[in-house]
Protein backbone atom coordinates (compact mmCIF):
# COMPACT_ATOMS: atom_id res chain seq x y z
CA UNK A 1 0.00 0.00 0.00
CA UNK A 2 1.00 3.53 -0.85
CA UNK A 3 -0.49 6.21 0.96
CA UNK A 4 0.46 9.96 1.27
CA UNK A 5 -1.06 11.83 4.44
CA UNK A 6 -0.64 15.44 4.16
CA UNK A 7 -1.29 18.49 6.01
CA UNK A 8 -0.61 21.92 4.49
CA UNK A 9 0.10 24.97 6.74
CA UNK A 10 -3.15 26.80 5.35
CA UNK A 11 -5.61 23.92 6.00
CA UNK A 12 -6.23 25.03 9.54
CA UNK A 13 -6.09 28.75 9.65
CA UNK A 14 -6.62 30.14 13.41
CA UNK A 15 -9.45 33.08 13.00
CA UNK A 16 -7.98 35.89 15.35
CA UNK A 17 -11.69 36.47 16.87
CA UNK A 18 -14.84 33.62 17.55
CA UNK A 19 -17.07 33.26 15.04
CA UNK A 20 -20.19 34.39 16.84
CA UNK A 21 -18.32 37.84 17.99
CA UNK A 22 -17.13 38.72 14.13
CA UNK A 23 -18.56 42.15 12.89
CA UNK A 24 -17.84 45.66 13.63
CA UNK A 25 -17.80 47.32 16.81
CA UNK A 26 -21.37 48.68 15.84
CA UNK A 27 -22.97 45.19 15.12
CA UNK A 28 -21.00 43.86 18.09
CA UNK A 29 -22.41 46.79 20.24
CA UNK A 30 -25.98 45.79 18.85
CA UNK A 31 -25.17 41.97 20.02
CA UNK A 32 -24.08 42.66 23.33
CA UNK A 33 -27.52 44.74 23.80
CA UNK A 34 -29.87 42.42 22.55
CA UNK A 35 -28.88 39.86 24.86
CA UNK A 36 -28.99 42.09 27.68
CA UNK A 37 -32.14 42.16 26.45
CA UNK A 38 -33.14 39.15 25.59
CA UNK A 39 -31.74 37.75 28.97
CA UNK A 40 -34.04 39.99 30.77
CA UNK A 41 -37.42 38.98 28.55
CA UNK A 42 -36.47 35.31 29.45
CA UNK A 43 -36.41 36.21 33.13
CA UNK A 44 -39.69 38.28 33.17
CA UNK A 45 -41.19 35.43 30.94
CA UNK A 46 -40.35 32.91 33.15
CA UNK A 47 -41.52 34.89 36.39
CA UNK A 48 -45.22 35.04 34.05
CA UNK A 49 -45.05 31.72 34.27
CA UNK A 50 -45.00 31.08 37.55
CA UNK A 51 -48.14 32.20 38.10
CA UNK A 52 -49.67 28.72 36.87
CA UNK A 53 -48.22 28.03 40.39
CA UNK A 54 -49.26 30.61 42.45
CA UNK A 55 -49.83 34.67 42.40
CA UNK A 56 -47.17 33.90 45.84
CA UNK A 57 -44.68 32.71 43.69
CA UNK A 58 -45.19 34.90 41.00
CA UNK A 59 -44.49 37.95 43.45
CA UNK A 60 -41.54 36.49 45.51
CA UNK A 61 -39.56 36.05 42.01
CA UNK A 62 -40.22 39.59 40.59
CA UNK A 63 -38.94 40.85 43.73
CA UNK A 64 -35.52 39.17 43.50
CA UNK A 65 -35.42 39.87 40.12
CA UNK A 66 -36.48 43.97 40.83
CA UNK A 67 -33.52 44.00 43.41
CA UNK A 68 -31.12 43.37 40.16
CA UNK A 69 -33.41 45.23 37.21
CA UNK A 70 -33.95 47.95 39.70
CA UNK A 71 -30.54 48.58 41.46
CA UNK A 72 -28.96 51.79 39.61
CA UNK A 73 -26.22 49.49 38.49
CA UNK A 74 -29.09 47.48 36.39
CA UNK A 75 -31.25 50.46 35.85
CA UNK A 76 -28.27 51.98 33.81
CA UNK A 77 -27.62 48.75 32.36
CA UNK A 78 -30.87 48.32 31.01
CA UNK A 79 -32.04 51.14 29.71
CA UNK A 80 -28.56 51.75 28.07
CA UNK A 81 -28.90 48.64 26.20
CA UNK A 82 -32.32 49.25 25.42
CA UNK A 83 -31.57 53.03 24.25
CA UNK A 84 -28.43 51.72 22.01
CA UNK A 85 -30.23 48.82 20.57
CA UNK A 86 -32.63 50.91 19.14
CA UNK A 87 -30.68 53.64 18.03
CA UNK A 88 -28.35 51.11 16.57
CA UNK A 89 -31.43 49.61 14.52
CA UNK A 90 -32.98 52.97 13.42
CA UNK A 91 -29.47 53.46 12.13
CA UNK A 92 -28.63 50.46 10.60
CA UNK A 93 -32.33 51.35 8.56
CA UNK A 94 -31.43 54.70 7.69
CA UNK A 95 -28.56 52.93 5.46
CA UNK A 96 -30.56 50.62 3.53
CA UNK A 97 -31.24 50.79 0.15
CA UNK A 98 -33.25 48.03 -0.62
CA UNK A 99 -36.09 46.43 1.16
CA UNK A 100 -35.30 42.84 -1.16
CA UNK A 101 -34.52 40.90 2.00
CA UNK A 102 -34.79 37.57 2.95
CA UNK A 103 -38.32 36.80 4.90
CA UNK A 104 -36.43 35.82 8.57
CA UNK A 105 -34.57 39.53 7.89
CA UNK A 106 -37.63 41.34 7.37
CA UNK A 107 -40.01 39.85 10.21
CA UNK A 108 -37.13 40.46 12.72
CA UNK A 109 -37.25 44.32 11.59
CA UNK A 110 -41.41 44.60 12.01
CA UNK A 111 -41.02 42.97 15.10
CA UNK A 112 -37.90 44.79 16.39
CA UNK A 113 -40.01 48.03 15.48
CA UNK A 114 -43.01 46.99 17.09
CA UNK A 115 -41.79 46.76 20.37
CA UNK A 116 -41.07 50.05 21.39
CA UNK A 117 -44.81 51.44 20.71
CA UNK A 118 -45.93 48.44 22.90
CA UNK A 119 -43.37 48.49 25.35
CA UNK A 120 -43.47 52.05 26.00
CA UNK A 121 -47.04 52.09 27.34
CA UNK A 122 -46.29 49.87 29.52
CA UNK A 123 -42.94 50.49 30.66
CA UNK A 124 -44.29 53.97 32.03
CA UNK A 125 -47.40 52.78 33.69
CA UNK A 126 -45.16 50.37 35.60
CA UNK A 127 -41.96 51.48 36.37
CA UNK A 128 -43.18 54.88 35.54
CA UNK A 129 -46.05 54.57 38.28
CA UNK A 130 -43.23 53.24 40.75
CA UNK A 131 -41.13 56.42 40.27
CA UNK A 132 -43.16 59.48 39.75
CA UNK A 133 -46.32 57.98 41.53
CA UNK A 134 -44.57 55.49 44.59
CA UNK A 135 -46.83 53.03 43.15
CA UNK A 136 -46.29 49.90 44.33
CA UNK A 137 -46.17 47.89 41.26
CA UNK A 138 -46.86 44.22 42.19
CA UNK A 139 -48.36 41.87 40.17
CA UNK A 140 -51.61 41.87 41.89
CA UNK A 141 -51.46 45.71 41.13
CA UNK A 142 -50.35 45.26 37.67
CA UNK A 143 -52.83 42.74 36.69
CA UNK A 144 -55.79 44.04 37.89
CA UNK A 145 -55.21 47.07 35.77
CA UNK A 146 -54.33 44.84 32.85
CA UNK A 147 -56.52 41.75 32.63
CA UNK A 148 -58.83 41.53 31.00
CA UNK A 149 -58.93 44.93 28.96
CA UNK A 150 -55.54 45.15 27.85
CA UNK A 151 -54.65 41.31 28.06
CA UNK A 152 -54.35 41.58 23.98
CA UNK A 153 -52.17 44.17 23.89
CA UNK A 154 -49.72 42.66 26.47
CA UNK A 155 -49.79 39.27 24.75
CA UNK A 156 -48.83 40.55 21.24
CA UNK A 157 -45.92 42.15 23.49
CA UNK A 158 -44.64 39.17 24.86
CA UNK A 159 -44.67 37.36 21.45
CA UNK A 160 -43.53 40.29 19.47
CA UNK A 161 -40.26 40.45 21.82
CA UNK A 162 -39.81 36.78 21.77
CA UNK A 163 -39.99 36.51 17.91
CA UNK A 164 -37.48 39.35 17.33
CA UNK A 165 -34.99 37.88 20.06
CA UNK A 166 -35.47 34.08 18.78
CA UNK A 167 -34.64 35.35 15.18
CA UNK A 168 -31.68 37.03 15.94
CA UNK A 169 -30.42 34.14 18.38
CA UNK A 170 -31.13 31.46 15.85
CA UNK A 171 -29.14 33.42 12.80
CA UNK A 172 -26.63 34.47 15.30
CA UNK A 173 -25.75 30.82 16.67
CA UNK A 174 -26.16 29.32 13.09
CA UNK A 175 -22.50 30.31 12.51
CA UNK A 176 -21.11 28.12 15.60
CA UNK A 177 -20.51 23.96 14.44
CA UNK A 178 -22.28 22.82 17.89
CA UNK A 179 -25.60 24.69 16.91
CA UNK A 180 -26.93 21.83 14.97
CA UNK A 181 -26.62 19.04 18.05
CA UNK A 182 -28.88 21.52 20.61
CA UNK A 183 -31.30 23.29 18.07
CA UNK A 184 -34.14 21.13 18.54
CA UNK A 185 -33.00 21.42 22.41
CA UNK A 186 -33.50 25.02 22.23
CA UNK A 187 -36.33 25.24 19.54
CA UNK A 188 -38.18 23.08 22.36
CA UNK A 189 -37.16 25.83 24.98
CA UNK A 190 -37.95 28.91 22.63
CA UNK A 191 -41.71 27.64 22.01
CA UNK A 192 -42.59 26.19 25.93
CA UNK A 193 -41.31 29.43 27.28
CA UNK A 194 -43.66 32.16 25.71
CA UNK A 195 -46.43 29.25 26.01
CA UNK A 196 -45.80 28.96 29.70
CA UNK A 197 -45.82 32.80 30.28
CA UNK A 198 -48.83 33.19 28.52
CA UNK A 199 -50.77 30.30 30.27
CA UNK A 200 -49.43 31.79 33.29
CA UNK A 201 -50.35 35.22 32.79
CA UNK A 202 -53.95 34.33 31.93
CA UNK A 203 -54.68 31.87 35.05
CA UNK A 204 -53.08 34.97 37.60
CA UNK A 205 -55.15 37.45 35.50
CA UNK A 206 -58.49 35.63 36.06
CA UNK A 207 -57.59 34.82 40.04
CA UNK A 208 -56.57 38.83 40.35
CA UNK A 209 -59.82 39.72 38.70
CA UNK A 210 -61.91 36.82 40.38
CA UNK A 211 -60.08 38.55 43.99
CA UNK A 212 -61.27 42.75 43.17
CA UNK A 213 -64.79 41.52 41.61
CA UNK A 214 -65.53 41.84 45.44
CA UNK A 215 -67.27 44.73 46.79
CA UNK A 216 -64.57 47.33 47.89
CA UNK A 217 -61.73 45.05 47.03
CA UNK A 218 -60.68 47.18 43.93
CA UNK A 219 -60.68 50.30 46.39
CA UNK A 220 -58.92 48.57 48.65
CA UNK A 221 -56.05 47.42 46.27
CA UNK A 222 -55.35 50.96 44.83
CA UNK A 223 -54.78 52.40 48.68
CA UNK A 224 -52.36 49.71 49.41
CA UNK A 225 -50.52 50.22 46.09
CA UNK A 226 -50.14 53.86 46.12
CA UNK A 227 -52.13 53.80 42.75
CA UNK A 228 -51.67 57.37 40.78
CA UNK A 229 -54.31 59.57 41.46
CA UNK A 230 -55.78 61.81 38.31
CA UNK A 231 -52.92 64.07 38.42
CA UNK A 232 -50.12 61.26 38.26
CA UNK A 233 -52.19 59.37 35.73
CA UNK A 234 -52.06 62.98 33.55
CA UNK A 235 -48.47 63.02 33.88
CA UNK A 236 -47.86 59.64 33.00
CA UNK A 237 -50.08 59.72 29.83
CA UNK A 238 -48.49 62.89 29.07
CA UNK A 239 -45.20 61.18 29.54
CA UNK A 240 -46.36 58.03 27.35
CA UNK A 241 -47.57 59.94 24.34
CA UNK A 242 -44.06 61.88 24.03
CA UNK A 243 -41.67 59.32 24.54
CA UNK A 244 -43.94 57.30 21.64
CA UNK A 245 -44.58 60.31 18.86
CA UNK A 246 -40.55 60.85 19.85
CA UNK A 247 -39.95 57.15 18.88
CA UNK A 248 -42.07 57.32 15.54
CA UNK A 249 -40.47 60.75 14.49
CA UNK A 250 -36.93 58.80 15.02
CA UNK A 251 -38.87 56.21 12.84
CA UNK A 252 -39.99 58.91 10.29
CA UNK A 253 -36.54 60.01 10.25
CA UNK A 254 -34.78 56.56 9.15
CA UNK A 255 -37.12 55.55 6.89
CA UNK A 256 -37.18 58.89 5.06
CA UNK A 257 -33.34 58.87 4.82
CA UNK A 258 -33.04 55.85 2.33
CA UNK A 259 -36.02 57.61 0.26
CA UNK A 260 -33.56 60.85 -0.57
CA UNK A 261 -31.03 58.88 -0.98
CA UNK A 262 -32.55 56.51 -3.19
CA UNK A 263 -33.97 59.75 -5.30
CA UNK A 264 -30.53 61.26 -5.23
CA UNK A 265 -28.59 58.26 -7.02
CA UNK A 266 -31.69 57.64 -9.31
CA UNK A 267 -30.23 60.82 -10.94
CA UNK A 268 -26.79 60.43 -10.70
CA UNK A 269 -24.19 57.73 -12.86
CA UNK A 270 -24.56 54.23 -13.11
CA UNK A 271 -22.26 51.63 -12.08
CA UNK A 272 -22.30 48.16 -13.90
CA UNK A 273 -21.63 45.13 -12.15
CA UNK A 274 -21.07 41.89 -13.98
CA UNK A 275 -22.19 38.51 -12.46
CA UNK A 276 -20.00 35.61 -14.14
CA UNK A 277 -22.68 33.14 -15.08
CA UNK A 278 -25.63 35.48 -14.09
CA UNK A 279 -26.38 39.19 -15.71
CA UNK A 280 -24.88 42.60 -15.81
CA UNK A 281 -26.91 45.47 -13.63
CA UNK A 282 -26.14 48.58 -13.62
CA UNK A 283 -26.83 50.94 -10.43
CA UNK A 284 -26.42 54.41 -8.69
CA UNK A 285 -23.18 53.76 -6.67
CA UNK A 286 -24.08 53.34 -2.88
CA UNK A 287 -25.36 49.97 -2.15
CA UNK A 288 -23.05 46.94 -1.20
CA UNK A 289 -22.93 44.61 -3.75
CA UNK A 290 -25.17 42.19 -1.46
CA UNK A 291 -28.41 44.86 -2.24
CA UNK A 292 -26.99 44.84 -5.59
CA UNK A 293 -27.95 41.16 -5.93
CA UNK A 294 -31.06 41.57 -4.26
CA UNK A 295 -32.67 44.68 -5.84
CA UNK A 296 -31.89 43.27 -9.74
CA UNK A 297 -33.36 39.20 -7.83
CA UNK A 298 -29.69 38.10 -8.39
CA UNK A 299 -29.54 35.09 -6.14
CA UNK A 300 -27.09 35.37 -3.94
CA UNK A 301 -26.59 33.44 -0.74
CA UNK A 302 -25.84 35.03 2.43
CA UNK A 303 -27.00 33.62 5.95
CA UNK A 304 -25.71 36.29 8.73
CA UNK A 305 -27.64 38.99 7.15
CA UNK A 306 -25.02 41.31 5.63
CA UNK A 307 -23.27 41.33 8.80
CA UNK A 308 -19.52 40.03 8.06
CA UNK A 309 -19.85 37.07 10.35
CA UNK A 310 -20.50 34.38 7.82
CA UNK A 311 -18.43 34.29 4.23
CA UNK A 312 -21.25 32.63 2.18
CA UNK A 313 -21.80 35.55 0.13
CA UNK A 314 -18.12 35.80 -0.74
CA UNK A 315 -17.21 36.73 -4.59
CA UNK A 316 -14.30 36.60 -6.74
CA UNK A 317 -13.26 39.87 -7.82
CA UNK A 318 -12.11 39.04 -11.40
CA UNK A 319 -11.65 43.04 -12.65
CA UNK A 320 -11.83 45.74 -10.91
CA UNK A 321 -10.78 44.83 -7.45
CA UNK A 322 -7.89 47.87 -7.60
CA UNK A 323 -11.12 50.25 -7.28
CA UNK A 324 -12.54 48.64 -3.92
CA UNK A 325 -11.66 49.67 -0.75
CA UNK A 326 -9.49 48.07 1.54
CA UNK A 327 -11.61 45.52 3.52
CA UNK A 328 -12.68 46.79 7.24
CA UNK A 329 -11.57 45.05 10.19
CA UNK A 330 -14.29 42.73 10.54
CA UNK A 331 -14.31 41.76 7.22
CA UNK A 332 -10.65 41.40 7.05
CA UNK A 333 -11.08 38.97 10.01
CA UNK A 334 -13.74 37.06 8.20
CA UNK A 335 -11.70 36.20 5.24
CA UNK A 336 -8.91 35.75 7.08
CA UNK A 337 -10.51 32.93 8.93
CA UNK A 338 -11.14 31.40 5.47
CA UNK A 339 -7.68 32.04 4.47
CA UNK A 340 -9.45 34.42 1.43
CA UNK A 341 -7.02 35.25 -1.71
CA UNK A 342 -6.59 38.87 -1.92
CA UNK A 343 -9.17 38.92 -4.55
CA UNK A 344 -12.08 37.37 -2.28
CA UNK A 345 -14.26 40.09 -0.73
CA UNK A 346 -17.58 39.57 1.26
CA UNK A 347 -20.60 40.78 -1.10
CA UNK A 348 -22.07 42.49 2.06
CA UNK A 349 -19.18 44.79 2.77
CA UNK A 350 -17.72 46.19 -0.66
CA UNK A 351 -20.09 48.99 -2.58
CA UNK A 352 -18.80 49.35 -6.11
CA UNK A 353 -18.43 52.51 -7.37
CA UNK A 354 -16.59 51.79 -10.70
CA UNK A 355 -17.27 48.97 -12.92
CA UNK A 356 -16.25 45.18 -11.35
CA UNK A 357 -16.86 41.92 -12.55
CA UNK A 358 -17.31 39.40 -9.65
CA UNK A 359 -18.41 35.36 -9.09
CA UNK A 360 -20.55 33.91 -6.74
CA UNK A 361 -18.36 31.24 -4.91
CA UNK A 362 -21.12 29.78 -2.51
CA UNK A 363 -24.04 28.19 -5.10
CA UNK A 364 -26.88 30.67 -4.29
CA UNK A 365 -30.03 28.90 -3.31
CA UNK A 366 -32.28 27.36 -6.14
CA UNK A 367 -35.28 28.98 -4.63
CA UNK A 368 -36.67 32.74 -4.56
CA UNK A 369 -33.87 34.90 -5.87
CA UNK A 370 -31.82 36.83 -3.75
CA UNK A 371 -33.35 34.78 -0.53
CA UNK A 372 -32.19 32.26 1.48
CA UNK A 373 -34.27 29.02 1.72
CA UNK A 374 -36.28 28.65 5.03
CA UNK A 375 -34.89 25.37 6.61
CA UNK A 376 -31.10 25.56 7.88
CA UNK A 377 -31.08 22.14 6.81
CA UNK A 378 -30.74 22.86 3.10
CA UNK A 379 -28.82 26.37 3.59
CA UNK A 380 -24.91 26.42 3.18
CA UNK A 381 -23.24 26.48 6.50
CA UNK A 382 -19.44 27.12 6.98
CA UNK A 383 -17.79 24.73 9.22
CA UNK A 384 -14.31 23.16 9.88
CA UNK A 385 -14.39 19.43 8.54
CA UNK A 386 -11.87 16.89 8.55
CA UNK A 387 -11.62 15.53 5.03
CA UNK A 388 -10.17 12.43 3.37
CA UNK A 389 -9.27 11.55 -0.01
CA UNK A 390 -8.65 8.45 -1.50
CA UNK A 391 -7.35 7.34 -5.01
CA UNK A 392 -6.96 3.30 -6.45
CA UNK A 393 -2.98 3.57 -7.93
CA UNK A 394 -2.93 2.15 -11.16
CA UNK A 395 -6.48 1.20 -11.51
CA UNK A 396 -6.97 1.74 -15.33
CA UNK A 397 -4.21 -0.69 -16.42
CA UNK A 398 -5.57 -3.23 -14.27
CA UNK A 399 -9.66 -2.33 -15.87
CA UNK A 400 -8.03 -2.27 -19.09
CA UNK A 401 -7.38 -5.91 -19.07
CA UNK A 402 -10.76 -7.15 -17.65
CA UNK A 403 -14.00 -7.42 -18.63
CA UNK A 404 -16.47 -4.56 -16.81
CA UNK A 405 -18.50 -6.87 -14.83
CA UNK A 406 -14.28 -7.96 -12.88
CA UNK A 407 -13.76 -4.17 -12.62
CA UNK A 408 -17.53 -3.70 -10.79
CA UNK A 409 -16.67 -6.94 -8.77
CA UNK A 410 -13.05 -5.36 -7.79
CA UNK A 411 -14.47 -1.75 -7.00
CA UNK A 412 -17.74 -3.14 -4.76
CA UNK A 413 -14.91 -5.15 -2.87
CA UNK A 414 -12.34 -2.43 -2.35
CA UNK A 415 -15.39 -0.08 -1.66
CA UNK A 416 -17.05 -2.15 0.90
CA UNK A 417 -14.12 -2.47 3.13
CA UNK A 418 -13.44 1.37 2.56
CA UNK A 419 -16.66 2.04 3.32
CA UNK A 420 -17.18 0.02 6.36
CA UNK A 421 -13.78 1.63 7.86
CA UNK A 422 -15.17 5.20 7.06
CA UNK A 423 -18.14 4.25 8.51
CA UNK A 424 -16.55 2.65 12.16
CA UNK A 425 -15.30 5.49 13.05
CA UNK A 426 -18.27 8.04 12.22
CA UNK A 427 -17.27 9.08 8.75
CA UNK A 428 -19.38 9.81 6.12
CA UNK A 429 -18.54 9.36 1.93
CA UNK A 430 -19.33 12.64 0.21
CA UNK A 431 -19.21 11.35 -3.01
CA UNK A 432 -17.28 8.57 -4.97
CA UNK A 433 -15.10 9.71 -7.67
CA UNK A 434 -14.22 7.01 -10.44
CA UNK A 435 -11.71 4.62 -8.40
CA UNK A 436 -11.72 7.04 -5.48
CA UNK A 437 -14.20 8.68 -2.94
CA UNK A 438 -14.35 11.85 -0.44
CA UNK A 439 -15.25 11.79 2.84
CA UNK A 440 -15.78 13.76 5.75
CA UNK A 441 -15.16 13.56 9.28
CA UNK A 442 -16.12 15.85 12.39
CA UNK A 443 -19.80 16.68 11.45
CA UNK A 444 -21.18 15.79 14.59
CA UNK A 445 -18.00 15.43 17.05
CA UNK A 446 -16.32 18.80 15.70
CA UNK A 447 -13.03 19.93 14.13
CA UNK A 448 -10.26 18.20 16.20
CA UNK A 449 -12.15 14.93 16.87
CA UNK A 450 -12.96 14.81 12.88
CA UNK A 451 -9.29 15.01 12.49
CA UNK A 452 -8.64 11.67 14.92
CA UNK A 453 -11.41 10.04 13.16
CA UNK A 454 -9.80 10.50 10.17
CA UNK A 455 -6.59 9.21 10.86
CA UNK A 456 -7.95 6.03 12.39
CA UNK A 457 -10.19 5.62 9.65
CA UNK A 458 -6.48 5.41 7.38
CA UNK A 459 -5.27 2.95 9.74
CA UNK A 460 -8.00 0.57 9.59
CA UNK A 461 -8.11 1.26 5.15
CA UNK A 462 -4.90 0.10 4.91
CA UNK A 463 -5.19 -2.58 7.40
CA UNK A 464 -8.29 -3.79 5.52
CA UNK A 465 -6.09 -3.22 2.24
CA UNK A 466 -3.77 -5.88 3.12
CA UNK A 467 -6.89 -8.35 3.83
CA UNK A 468 -8.27 -7.41 0.74
CA UNK A 469 -5.32 -7.63 -1.57
CA UNK A 470 -4.78 -11.27 0.48
CA UNK A 471 -8.17 -12.52 -1.05
CA UNK A 472 -8.07 -11.33 -4.93
CA UNK A 473 -4.27 -11.00 -5.48
CA UNK A 474 -3.89 -13.98 -7.84
CA UNK A 475 -7.21 -12.91 -9.78
CA UNK A 476 -6.16 -9.47 -10.08
CA UNK A 477 -2.38 -10.77 -10.84
CA UNK A 478 -0.83 -7.58 -8.61
CA UNK A 479 -1.77 -5.84 -5.30
CA UNK A 480 -4.25 -2.62 -5.51
CA UNK A 481 -2.76 0.28 -4.39
CA UNK A 482 -4.00 3.60 -3.17
CA UNK A 483 -3.07 7.25 -2.39
CA UNK A 484 -4.90 8.99 1.18
CA UNK A 485 -4.77 12.80 1.21
CA UNK A 486 -6.29 14.38 4.37
CA UNK A 487 -7.21 17.94 5.35
CA UNK A 488 -8.81 20.08 7.48
CA UNK A 489 -10.14 23.77 7.21
CA UNK A 490 -13.34 25.30 6.00
CA UNK A 491 -15.95 23.70 4.20
CA UNK A 492 -19.39 25.19 2.85
CA UNK A 493 -21.63 22.06 3.19
CA UNK A 494 -25.44 21.83 2.92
Amino acid sequence: MMANLFYPEHACPVPSMHVLARGDVLQRARLVTGLILFTFAATHFLNHALGLVSLEAMEAVQQWRKAVTRSWPGSIILLSAFATHVLLALYKLSLRLTWRLPFWEAAQIVSGFSIPLFLISHAVFNRGAASLAGTTDSYVFELANIWPGQALEHSALLLCVWAHGCIGIHYWLSLAAWYGKVRQVLFALAVALPVMALAGFSVAGRQVALQISAPGAAAKLHAETHAPDATATTRLVTLRDRLQYAFLALLGIALLVPVVRIVRRAAGARVEVTYRGGPTVRVAPGPTLLEISRMKDVPHASICGGRARCSTCRVGIESGLETLPPPTAAEAMTLAGINAPPNVRLACQIRPLRPITVTRLVAPPARAAGRMPASPDVQSVERNLAVLFLDTRGFTAISEARLPYDVVFILNRLFAGVGEAIRSHNGKIDKYLGDGLMAIFGTEAGEAEGCRQALCAARDIDLCLDRINDEIIEEVGQPLRVGMGIDVGPLVVG
